[in-house]
């Protein structure tokens, strides 16, 4: 996967993952019809999930090679099921309008390969787009 390059910076006493992450900030605290600016809101796109241990074929037991006993299983410490992590999203912003309206919005100079996916899956789990913004001359577009 691609890395991109981006700086942190300090300002507002938080660290942003990018200048460009803090203009649009600061963009957006200038909005008259702003209700409130939620910072960094995460998403679970995917819960934890369990699957049947492979290594002992969700049984909890396995035969020793030592000693010839059945033993737990160490993969899965004898629970016959293997725990899986899910997966979040982290968004830039969450705007809500003094009109009752909400947005999520993510700030782009680049994308990496993972964003489309990521993106679908949200708007998937949360049946709302995800507004993304970039930075064109001195103003901001919708991507």
């Amino acid at each position: 996967m691609g890395k991109i390059r981006s700086r942190k910076v300090n300002m507002f006493g938080r660290e942003w993952d990018s200048q460009t992450e803090l203009d649009y900030y600061i963009h957006l605290r200038e909005q008259k019809d702003i209700e409130s600016i939620e910072i960094q809101p995460v998403y679970t796109l995917l819960p934890r999930f369990f699957l049947k241990c492979g290594s002992c074929s969700g049984s909890g037991r396995v035969v020793s090679e030592k000693t010839g006993r059945e033993i737990q299983c160490k993969a899965c410490k004898g629970e016959g099921k293997r725990g899986r992590q899910g997966a979040i999203y982290t968004a830039d912003f969450k705007v809500s309008y003094k009109d009752g309206s909400e947005e999520v919005i993510d700030v782009k100079g680049h994308a990496n390969e993972a964003f489309p996916m990521r993106k679908k899956l949200f708007e998937y789990t949360t049946g709302q787009e995800l507004v993304i913004i970039k930075r064109k001359g001195r103003g901001w577009v919708r991507a």
